[in-house]
């Protein structure tokens, strides 16, 4: 039976969730490390002790690593969502943002291009050469050129 996929609400409960048992169990295991080294009227220091202080450490920890991996499964969840999937899409601005995000990526990729044919004018003529930008037809071209030979 599949469950349907959780909201995006349950999701941040189940990280909320993760992130406290792994903080606890983090903190059990210093407590658990350091109950030798407790000064008092206990002797923790006997083989008994000890040999329970080191299984519940092995079981603590135990508990932390799965926890942490599934810390990591929620995160590529929320990951392939925000990439692929639903999460954000009851944004009523997001084709605006979509617009935006793609004017600002249109001019960042132009500012690159700028400087790079700057930089390549630059060293070209350094050199005793000139350089100019090829278009798409002229890279293409050449490409080509070899394919038609080969069908001769």
């Amino acid at each position: 039976m599949e469950r349907p996929q959780p909201a995006s609400s349950n999701l941040m409960d189940a990280h909320d969730r993760l992130v406290a048992d792994i903080l606890t169990r983090y903190r059990t295991l210093m407590m658990l490390a350091t109950v030798q080294a407790e000064e008092g009227d206990r002797n923790n220091a006997t083989p008994a002790s000890v040999a329970v202080a080191g299984i519940s450490i092995k079981m603590e920890f135990d508990g932390l690593y799965s926890s942490i991996k599934e810390l990591l499964t929620l995160s590529h969840r929320v990951k392939e969502l925000w990439v692929f999937g639903p999460l954000g899409s009851h944004d009523a601005d997001r084709r605006a943002k979509e617009a935006l995000i793609e004017r600002d990526v249109a001019r960042v990729s132009a500012l690159l291009d700028g400087i790079e044919a700057a930089s390549m004018t630059e060293l070209a003529a350094r050199h005793g050469g000139a350089w100019q930008r090829l278009t798409r037809n002229e890279v293409e071209a050449p490409a080509a050129a070899p394919a038609a030979d080969a069908a001769r």
